[in-house]
C-alpha cells in the first residue's frame, strides 16, 4: 500500500495532506509506504505502478467534511500532466510504467483557510484525525 499526501504545507489547511502522511509514516504500518510531496508528479506513476492500494490524501476547498472515495483511471483529455496533476491523470500514466493498482482511494479534507501560516482551522483538525484512522483502517484489512 501506498499513501501519498499532498498539498502546501506553508498555507495552513492546504497542508492537511501531507499531516496525514506524516501520521501515517509515524506509525510504521507494515506494508504501507509513505510519500509527503508538495503536488503530484508523473515521476509518481513509478512507484504507484504494482501497487495493490494506493491512497491520495489532499485538502478541498469544495469539502465540508472528510470525504473518502474510489477512484479509477482517467485519460488526460485536454489536459496535459506536466508538474502536477490530479489521481486519476496519475493512475492513467502509471498503465505506461506498469500495472495500474488494484484499488485506489482519494480522501478530501475540508480546507477553509488557505492563508499563510501552519495552523489547521477546526474542521481540518478534526478531519485529519479521521482521515488517519480511515488509512489505518484501511491497512489493517489489507494485512
Amino acid at each position: 500500500m501506498l499513501v501519498i499526501g499532498y498539498g502546501n504545507d506553508l498555507r495552513s489547511d492546504d497542508g492537511a495532506g501531507r499531516a496525514v502522511a506524516d501520521a501515517i509514516a509515524d506509525r510504521a504500518l507494515p506494508g504501507v509506504e509513505v510519500r509527503s510531496m508538495s503536488q503530484l508528479t508523473p515521476e509518481l506513476s513509478l512507484e504507484i505502478a504494482g501497487r495493490n492500494t494506493v491512497v491520495f490524501v489532499d485538502a478541498d476547498v469544495d469539502a465540508t467534511e472528510l470525504r473518502t472515495r474510489k477512484v479509477e483511471a482517467g485519460p488526460a483529455g485536454d489536459r496535459v500532466m506536466t508538474h502536477h496533476g490530479d489521481p486519476a491523470t496519475l493512475l492513467d500514466l502509471t498503465s505506461t510504467v506498469g500495472e495500474i493498482p488494484a484499488e485506489a482511494f482519494v480522501v478530501s479534507i475540508p480546507a477553509t483557510n488557505l492563508e499563510m501560516g501552519f495552523e489547521f482551522s477546526p474542521a481540518t483538525a478534526n478531519a485529519v484525525d479521521a482521515a488517519v484512522d480511515f488509512i489505518v483502517e484501511l491497512a489493517q484489512q489489507r494485512d
